[in-house]
């Protein structure tokens, strides 16, 4: 149930979900521009844009919302602070999805870059001192700080790629690194984390049953992983021998992780059965499958033959990077949204609505899957960019069939809350 100390909040969530809305709508333009044409746009500009507003625009504000109401709900005041903070952020965010596909990495799009970078510099040091008074139990406040760290630490690849482009340094394979560095601190560290942080939340706020033996072993795990784990993203260069031992006990350890969690889930699942609605459990059904393939496609990458082919078919990395940001973030998110009643629509619409989206993103992920055994054998693939284009659309149909009533259940309460006023 939504929290009292968060309802002044209540918009944030809405305006998460229509960011989200955004980022398929240039995911629709991007598969446009592959199947058909449209010169006007920049393709890699508008895939910067795409990427980055998914990133910052989407995932980084659901969580940071869901961070704040979980403040909320263990009864801390929040601070006029976090409204601040949520106008900074979204200044970032439409800054860069207004520049990047004019200019790419330019003058205005970097600088509206480095206020996002400043923006998790300055959240996670409020948010540290605040979840650190709660009474949140400390070892969910473990996952919360761990997320805040990874958040900050993925600042350093960003900083590494513009010093490598103000100083037009011709190392190819340190670019790459140092976007690979943003992407796993981000990827693997401040979402994977964050998400992690939530659902023990759920746990905690629901007195759902939990070995916390095996709680404790299964953080212990994905932290100790987490910073090796960057090596996993350094094997498309045959790097040293000593990169790949470091990579495979990293994989081993989050392997490890993953059995415990999956214990830890299986036998509590009679009570998720009864405290989930339908729609909760499907998306964190899927959600929960996606963070499995995620860890067993990173262990797989160990071995160099099956390495070469994950890092060399465009298609199976674009894959994998939507297996986790809609697969695994998005399908968590909007389930944790609807099960705190942060979102409110008609059930049987938000049914068919929901229904659409994860069939979109599913259609999508099989497309992918499937153009990239055909690049993988060299067969012809001239129907899936216009495949991609379809489950483009169908997802962003989902998406908006989610958004429109819950605009007009917000307006409701508005106009409500003004009467009362008035009243």
């Amino acid at each position: 149930m939504e929290s009292a100390g968060f309802s002044k909040y209540r918009s944030w969530p809405v305006f998460c979900l229509f960011n989200l809305l955004l980022v398929s709508l240039l995911g629709i333009l991007l598969r446009y521009k592959i199947a058909f044409s449209l010169p006007a746009l920049d393709y890699k500009f508008l895939l910067n844009a795409h990427s980055h507003f998914a990133f910052s625009g989407w995932a980084s504000t659901v969580i940071f919302t869901a961070f704040v109401y979980l403040l909320s709900r263990s009864g801390v005041t929040i601070r006029k602070i976090y409204s601040y903070q949520f106008l900074w952020a979204q200044s970032a965010s439409y800054g860069m999805l207004l520049s990047f596909p004019f200019q790419g990495y330019g003058p205005v799009s970097i600088f509206f870059s480095v206020l996002s970078i400043l923006f998790s510099y300055w959240f996670a040091v409020t948010y540290w001192k605040d979840i650190t008074g709660s009474e949140i139990p400390v070892w969910i406040q473990r996952w919360v700080k761990a997320a805040l760290l990874f958040f900050v630490l993925s600042s350093a690849g960003p900083f590494l790629l513009a010093y490598i482009m103000s100083r037009q340094v011709a190392a190819p394979r340190l670019y790459y690194n140092s976007v690979y560095l943003f992407l796993h601190f981000q990827y693997n560290g401040w979402f994977s984390f964050g998400v992690m942080a939530l659902f023990f939340f759920s746990v905690w706020l629901y007195k759902v049953p939990l070995d916390k033996r095996n709680s404790r072993l299964f953080f212990i795990l994905m932290t100790t992983a987490c910073i090796p784990a960057y090596c996993l993203s350094l094997l498309w260069m045959d790097p040293p021998v000593w990169v790949s031992v470091i990579a495979a006990a990293a994989a081993c350890l989050q392997l490890a992780a993953l059995i415990i969690l999956v214990r830890l889930v299986w036998q509590s699942r009679d009570q998720w059965r009864l405290l989930l609605s339908m729609q909760v459990k499907i998306f964190w059904g899927f959600s929960f499958i996606a963070f499995m393939i995620k860890l067993v496609l990173q262990a797989l990458s160990v071995i160099p033959a099956l390495g070469r082919l994950a890092f060399g078919f465009r298609a199976v990395i674009i894959g994998y990077l939507h297996l986790v940001v809609l697969g695994f973030i998005s399908f968590f998110m909007i389930g944790f949204l609807l099960q705190e009643k942060m979102l409110h629509c008609i059930s049987g619409f938000r049914r068919m609505s929901a229904g659409i989206f994860i069939a979109g993103v599913l259609i999508n992920e099989i497309l992918l899957v499937l153009q990239g055994l055909s690049a993988i054998n060299y067969l012809s693939g001239a129907l899936f960019p216009f495949l991609l284009f379809i489950a483009a659309i169908i997802m962003f149909a989902g998406l908006a069939l989610l958004l429109i009533p819950e605009i007009f259940a917000r307006r409701t309460v508005v106009i409500s809350d003004s009467v009362s006023g008035g009243k």
